[in-house]
């Protein structure tokens, strides 16, 4: 009997000391491999595609696949992916990361921090496994000065002469035949063209591609991307989605003189006549060159970005062989860079939006009503508290002779007043959380609005909360205290995201008992309503309408001009107001900021929570959303508009939505008149690599220059390129010759005139210094860019009448 109570007992031995080992052996075995960017190229700060390939060698897996995905050093989540995969599959996921950064650590920490994981059983509740292969997100990143032209055509030798594009200010450029790329790897948002900064179409069938996939370069586009569009017999057919942005329509066929294609493109390589069409300009549209009236080359703002077409088809010979066609790329996209420096999204002084949001609008956002105490109220209790128990708990105990009872009524009453003041301080954090959502919406050509949005939660609980929004909306987490860097906590431990056809969902894991955190984001939102103005300025006199065509009241209501705004009050839905102010200047201004970011870079009257938040959203549309270059119109609305929900949880919300809309003003000009420095935009960057000087002034005049020359452009305001105006003189005035040369672009001869005595004075021949699309460029040559200099930037004026 011993015998076999020995031989169990052993067997149950081996299999307790086993079976570690054979569950060991019954385990999934994953082995990861990555492919990122589009032809394997992607750029620092953009988006890309990613795609990852995982092996199976093992048991079936199910559960997720996280990655974590550092947006920058305030933001960023694990982003978790269902897989379920079976012993000996292989599978394949392809992602879109918004934003490629140098995942081994966010430039600078740590190169072997892993940022892939598995969790068998799901990211909630699951058992994280360790994988083979790679450990982590890499890729062979570009910087913003290496220029990508990414091109689609059925034949690439008909695009052959891209092979020789020298593009002006860039360190290199790279062409990618996205051709040659399977429809399948074409991506569905448009961050992930973010590689590209030109588009090239030569006759091919953009209607062919899924609406998603047609949608996503269009959005591209929308962000700041520049495609260019051949001419063809079948063009608005090819076209797609892009059919009701092309800037020209094409009727019959004609015959283009190759000068008008060797002066603007600055060559003697076209010979001949070259097959055309007869175009007319669509609404909206402007040109860049022109054959007797007949635009051969326009283009026409979509958003941020812009749609150029050429009258003649890019690929077909003859033209597509000649010498000059690579010299006329140079320049097309060269007119690309010079569109986009004007309509730039955002300052390079403040980078990112979806960054520079947190600073200047999260702070303010952050801040809840229940955080402020009354000083005096708290005050008051206490010295009621006092009063009570010294002087009047004495003489009550003393008459009763009942002091021995001091011992429990003091105490009592330290409770009472410490739980009224925690009830009065608590009463709005207890029964639920709060979520305060601030946004800034610019109002597009088309309608519909596109901006960014901070949506903050004091929360009355901990634990995980979720937000959702639609697919078209980007969510970034970020959370007060909490750095999503590397060297402190891994992104996907602070914020998970999922994201399906729908939409996606956020999830900010373990926050603390009346915790703030804040979720950012960039949306688009679809036509729902528009500003509609009628606005004229004669004489310095502003008269008209503006109305609210939104179904909802808007308040504080106002028209931005420079750095001043013209109150129009509250309007209701479907109603107007009338204008009539006087102005210091002869038009409306290109708005600027109200607020001096050098001088006060935050806001911080925390007296008026209002207030605060209101001056927060003026510095972000100034600073960081001025892209249009025009006066706006603008008002307030506490409608949530951005599509983002907190999930499951009773709460309740507070909004303030700020709309922005460029507008347009019938100027109307009175015998001679002036344009100075503040009618005019005006952008400044180095002429090699386009950096922008950082600014330091108080008067928003005063920049750091680091780099040996820049260009300085002014922009003409629109209203005046559409009268035929004769200018008297043109003067570059307020230099400081001690610190910088200046000189002038001639236009005409395309070189540039110096000065000797350091101020420029034209007052023969004014329309050579501009450009056919209004432009004046004035260079600066500075003295001591190796130590960097600390200047102001010169000013401009022109005198003019309009021609009898």
């Amino acid at each position: 009997m011993w015998r076999k109570t020995a031989l169990f007992m052993g067997l149950l031995l081996g299999m307790i000391v086993f079976i570690p080992t054979m569950t060991a052996f019954a385990a999934p075995e994953l082995k990861v491999s990555i492919t990122t960017g589009i032809d394997g190229k992607a750029k620092a700060g953009k988006g890309a595609p990613v795609t990852i390939t995982i092996e199976n060698s093992g048991t079936d897996f199910s559960g997720d696949l996280i990655l974590d995905i550092p947006y920058s050093y305030m933001a960023g989540s694990g982003e978790a992916i269902a897989l379920a995969i079976g012993a000996g599959e292989t599978k394949t996921i392809s992602m879109i990361i918004p934003k490629m950064n140098d995942f081994g650590g966010m430039q600078g920490g740590p190169q072997s921090i892993k940022t892939i994981y598995f969790y068998e059983g799901g990211w909630e509740k699951g058992k994280e496994i360790s994988h083979k292969g790679k450990q982590q997100l890499t890729s062979t990143l570009f910087y913003d000065d290496t220029k990508f032209i990414v091109m689609f055509t059925d034949n690439v030798d008909r695009v052959s002469a891209l092979k020789n594009v020298r593009i002006p200010n860039a360190s290199g450029q790279q062409l990618i035949n996205g051709s040659k790329m399977s429809e399948a790897n074409y991506p569905e948002e448009a961050s992930g063209w973010g590689v590209a900064d030109f588009i090239v179409i030569d006759e091919y069938p953009l209607a062919d591609l899924s609406e998603k996939k047609q949608e996503a370069l269009l959005g591209w586009v929308r962000s700041g991307g520049v495609i260019v569009i051949g001419g063809s017999d079948n063009v608005e057919a090819e076209a797609g989605l892009f059919v009701d942005y092309l800037p020209l329509q094409l009727k019959g066929s004609t015959q283009l003189n190759s000068d008008f294609l060797n002066n603007w493109s600055g060559t003697k390589g076209f010979k001949g006549q070259i097959p055309s069409y007869e175009t007319v300009l669509k609404p909206g549209a402007l040109s860049l060159l022109e054959d007797k009236k007949n635009p051969l080359i326009a283009y026409k703002q979509v958003g941020n970005g812009f749609v150029m077409q050429t009258s003649f088809s890019i690929g077909d010979e003859p033209l597509s062989k000649m010498e000059g066609m690579g010299a006329l790329w140079s320049t097309i996209f060269d007119e690309g860079q010079r569109k986009q420096q004007i309509s730039i999204v955002a300052s390079q002084n403040y980078g990112d939006p979806l960054e520079a949001i947190v600073h200047m609008v999260g702070n303010s956002n952050e801040l809840f009503p229940s955080f402020k105490v009354s000083a005096p109220l708290i005050f008051g209790i206490i010295i009621v508290y006092m009063i009570i128990i010294i002087p009047i708990l004495y003489f009550i105990l003393k008459r009763k002779d009942k002091r021995e009872y001091a011992w429990w009524i003091i105490p009592s009453i330290a409770i009472l007043t410490s739980l009224a003041i925690f009830a009065y301080g608590a009463k709005d954090r207890i029964g639920r959380a709060q979520i305060q959502h601030a946004a800034v919406l610019n109002i597009q050509q088309d309608g519909g609005m596109e901006g960014y949005f901070a949506e903050s939660i004091l929360t009355n609980k901990s634990g995980d909360y979720a937000f959702t929004a639609p697919a078209e909306t980007l969510l970034i987490p970020s959370s007060s205290g909490r750095y999503f860097d590397y060297t402190s906590a891994l992104s996907h431990k602070n914020a998970i995201i999922e994201k399906d056809a729908t939409g996606s969902t956020l999830h900010l894991r373990d926050v603390g008992f009346w915790d703030v955190a804040s979720v950012y984001g960039k949306t688009r939102v679809e036509n729902i309503g528009d500003f509609e103005s009628k606005l004229r300025v004669e004489d310095k006199k502003l008269t008209g309408s503006v109305m609210n065509g939104f179904p909802f009241a808007l308040k504080d209501v106002a028209i931005w001009s420079g750095a001043t705004l013209i109150p129009l009050g509250n309007i209701g839905p479907g109603e107007s107001v009338q204008v009539n102010e006087t102005l210091k200047t002869s038009t409306l201004l290109p708005r600027r900021s109200l607020l001096n970011p050098y001088m006060n870079p935050t806001p911080v009257d925390q007296n008026d929570l209002e207030k605060m938040k209101v001056d927060s959203l003026q510095l972000f549309s100034g600073e960081v959303m001025n892209s249009a270059m025009k006066p706006v119109v603008m008002g307030y609305t506490d409608t949530k508009i951005a599509h983002v929900q907190l999930d499951k949880v009773n709460h309740s919300t507070s909004s303030l939505t700020m709309l922005v809309k460029p507008i347009e003003v019938d100027l109307i000009f009175v015998d001679k008149f002036t344009v100075d420095s503040q009618m005019m935009p005006m952008k400044i960057a180095s002429e090699v690599g386009s950096f922008e000087p950082h600014l330091t002034g108080p008067l928003m005049d005063q920049y750091y220059f680091q780099e040996a020359v820049y260009n300085q452009t002014w922009q003409l305001p629109e209203k005046l390129m559409k009268n035929k105006i004769h200018w008297s003189s043109l003067e570059v005035g307020k230099t400081q010759k001690k610190l910088y040369d200046v000189s002038i672009l001639n236009v005409k001869t395309g070189l540039f005139e110096p000065s000797d005595s350091g101020k420029l004075e034209k007052t023969a021949n004014v329309d050579q210094y501009i450009s056919p699309e209004g432009q004046i460029v004035i260079q600066m040559f500075i003295h001591d860019a190796k130590n960097g200099v600390e200047a102001k930037v010169p000013e401009l004026k022109l005198n003019g009448e309009v021609a009898k």
